[in-house]
């Protein structure tokens, strides 16, 4: 047992740095302009980007978990739940405003029928119709809300949790197809709740001013 728990000990020790870096607003941003960049080429960021930065995020939930049930460590704001449930909800570039947005104003009858195929699957997180479809690969004129939503998601809420107006989130794994609002509030309270919406209404009046 004491060589076992020593083990952990040397592994946990050798992530603190990359614990650490990943631990940081700065760090979360820069990876999702990345992941969204990849995506604008066609290339599923999420993937790409996962691959180094969800490790990290998974032992800050972990983290989480236990300084929830048994007082242990610190909590963390930046996790795999803050990322799934916060910063992405809908979907790569959080598209749950975009697609709003389609069916309630959008004159072009093609990209209204998308928006109405793709309502359901993007409301639990699923956005290759609109990614593939609207498109959003290869189009300049939809990058920079395709990556400054993320990043506004990230930012609003990292404050909002680091203040104290938000709890940070548990640490259980809630499903990224969970659908806002409900997502929220598993994840936190009520206020998480309310903060989804209001990413959601802020993301759509970027969104109509671009």
């Amino acid at each position: 047992t004491s060589s076992l728990v020593g083990s952990e000990m040397c592994i946990r020790d050798r992530q603190t740095p990359l614990l650490n870096l990943g631990n940081t607003l700065g760090a979360m941003v820069v990876a999702y302009i990345f992941l969204h960049l990849f995506w604008f080429f066609g290339i599923n960021g999420g993937s790409v980007v996962g691959a180094v930065f969800n490790p990290i995020l998974q032992t800050l939930s972990a983290e989480n978990i236990l300084f929830f049930t048994k007082g242990q460590g610190t909590g963390h704001i930046i996790c795999q739940q803050f990322q799934d449930l916060f910063a992405t909800f809908g979907g790569c570039g959080s598209t749950l405003s975009l697609l709003i947005a389609m069916l309630l104003f959008c004159k072009s009858k093609r990209i209204t029928d998308l928006g109405k195929l793709a309502l359901v699957p993007g409301i639990f997180g699923i956005n290759e119709p609109i990614v593939f479809g609207l498109p959003i690969v290869l189009n300049p004129t939809i990058l920079i809300p395709f990556m400054l939503v993320p990043t506004v998601n990230i930012i609003i809420s990292y404050f909002c949790m680091a203040l104290k107006i938000v709890p940070i989130c548990s640490g259980i794994n809630i499903p990224w197809t969970m659908p806002p609002i409900i997502s929220g509030f598993l994840a936190t309270n009520w206020v998480g709740a309310l903060l989804q919406a209001v990413l959601i209404a802020v993301s759509y009046t970027h969104l109509r001013a671009h």
